[in-house]
């Protein structure tokens, strides 16, 4: 797998109007959808009324969807701040992982969510892959205590 053009080879695109302004991403951010499925969660991300979007999705069968190009701001982050920015949104490529938040992450999912990750930190100076829970404390718990973290933090260097 890896990035071109600002999107990753071989993966669907489906693009959302929630997005706008150029930004040089330097961390990723995991989230969970809290969707009961897939196509309902893209179907969100893609509509104008929800004003919320994520650069991939990765359902639970380890597809992978592409839905803002990585060098575009995508709408996943909110009001949020890790080690002096603001706005992560402003500085961060957002993924979603199917998943309710009670729910195990599958074994493609993690897979497929890392090789992402590597990709992505592959064609840009990513810092450090965080969670939404480390950015907005308090306020988000995703992607939740069973997310790996182990597996994702010494993808970046």
């Amino acid at each position: 797998m890896k990035v071109i053009k600002n999107r990753l080879e071989g993966v669907a695109f489906k693009a959302t109007p929630n997005k706008g302004g150029i930004i040089k991403p330097i961390f990723i951010v995991m989230h969970y959808d809290a969707a009961s499925n897939s196509t309902s969660a893209i179907n969100w991300m893609t509509n104008p009324t929800s004003q919320v979007s994520a650069h991939i999705h990765i359902s639970r069968e380890g597809v992978v969807t592409q839905l803002v190009d990585f060098n575009v701001k995508a709408w996943h982050a909110g009001k949020s701040e890790w080690k002096g920015y603001k706005n992560l949104n402003d500085h961060s490529i957002g993924i979603e992982l199917q998943n309710t938040g009670s729910q195990e992450y599958t074994d493609i999912q993690i897979v497929k969510a890392m090789e992402v990750c590597l990709a992505i930190s592959g064609a840009y100076p990513i810092q450090e892959i965080v969670g939404h829970s480390d950015i907005a404390p308090g306020r988000k718990g995703d992607p939740g205590k069973q997310f790996p973290w182990a597996k994702f933090k010494c993808l970046v260097k």
